[in-house]
């Protein structure tokens, strides 16, 4: 099982992703996709991972700002999926404008993170991100 997928189509933020989070104190496995209707395929076992048995992460986190498939559709389209609908889905990005804010909520995100401007404060706030939605908070909708 994966513990979190990203959702980046950032090249350079998702290269300091994979690297800040193979620093933290405990292993962690993650999938990057680039792409929001790459993210919609993994998560509903279509496209390229049509063949493959994939189970849910249990967390997701989402750009925003997506190029394509934006990641408020991302968010509306998998809650609209009965597998996926009460998922964690973190918003990660670097938008802080209060009308994306507003709009992920009402799409059903869990939460809004701003991305931090250094690399060091990015890693402390992914190493507490990681702490509550994979260790502190309760699910009961593995699948």
């Amino acid at each position: 099982m994966v513990d979190v997928l990203y959702v980046e189509d950032n090249l350079h933020d998702a290269d300091i992703f994979c690297r800040l989070i193979e620093k933290l104190s405990r292993p962690i496995t993650y999938t990057v996709v680039h792409s929001g209707s790459e993210a919609l395929d993994y998560l509903t076992g279509k496209g390229l991972y049509e063949q493959q048995k994939i189970s849910l992460p249990k967390l997701v986190l989402l750009d925003i700002n997506l190029i394509g498939l934006s990641g408020i559709d991302v968010i509306e389209q998998t809650r609209s999926f009965e597998r996926t609908r009460f998922l964690p889905i973190v918003v990660f990005s670097t938008s802080d404008n209060p009308r994306d804010i507003q709009s992920a909520y009402q799409a059903g995100i869990n939460a809004y993170v701003v991305k931090p401007g250094s690399y060091r404060a990015t890693g402390n706030l992914l190493g507490k991100l990681c702490d509550f939605w994979l260790e502190d908070n309760i699910r009961t909708d593995y699948k």
